[in-house]
């Protein structure tokens, strides 16, 4: 046991290059590992989620021939993506806190299905946009029936703005 022990802290050593940043920085990066490792699915589902998102609001543009600000449209889904990683993982930090290592994965599970939800919602929109022959605006009143069934409140995406493009009002 001791010469496993050894290696390890040679192996350690070599790998922060015997400076005390390497070793805080290697110690921060398997905590962080340990951390996000149960969660990764969840925060690479919702992410896909936004990234889809923004890829139909550029189409939405597109189609209806707005001016696309790059910078703007990588900023605002840029600062979307930290919010919702900062979401999930202070759910997952909730979580292990009340919960321990063994708990389930209700908080960080529930965040990541209302953000992705909402994401989900957004897309259909778009593509109504796109097509509006296609099956989306039901599809999306269906899952705006099962989501206020769920939450038990009624949900109102326009929020007093009536406008289906989502370019000039939402940083997609």
């Amino acid at each position: 046991m001791a010469k496993l022990l050894t290696a390890i802290g040679n192996m350690f050593e070599s790998l922060s290059a015997g400076t005390w940043w390497g070793k805080v920085l290697i110690g921060a990066g398997s905590i962080a590992a340990g951390f996000y490792s149960p969660i990764m699915l969840l925060l690479l589902a919702c992410f896909a989620f936004t990234v889809t998102d923004m890829i139909y609001g550029i189409k939405i543009a597109i189609k209806t021939k707005k001016k696309i600000d790059s910078h703007k449209n990588w900023k605002g889904t840029l600062v979307k993506l930290i919010d919702e990683f900062t979401i999930i993982s202070l759910a997952r930090l909730l979580e292990l806190a009340v919960l321990g290592e063994q708990g389930v994965f209700v908080l960080t599970g529930g965040a990541t299905v209302i953000i992705s939800l909402t994401e989900l919602w957004s897309i259909l929109e778009n593509l109504n946009t796109l097509n509006p022959e296609g099956p989306w605006k039901a599809l999306g009143n269906f899952l705006k029936k099962k989501g206020e069934d769920y939450i038990g409140t009624e949900i109102d995406f326009n929020n007093g703005n009536n406008d289906d493009s989502k370019v000039d009002s939402k940083e997609s």
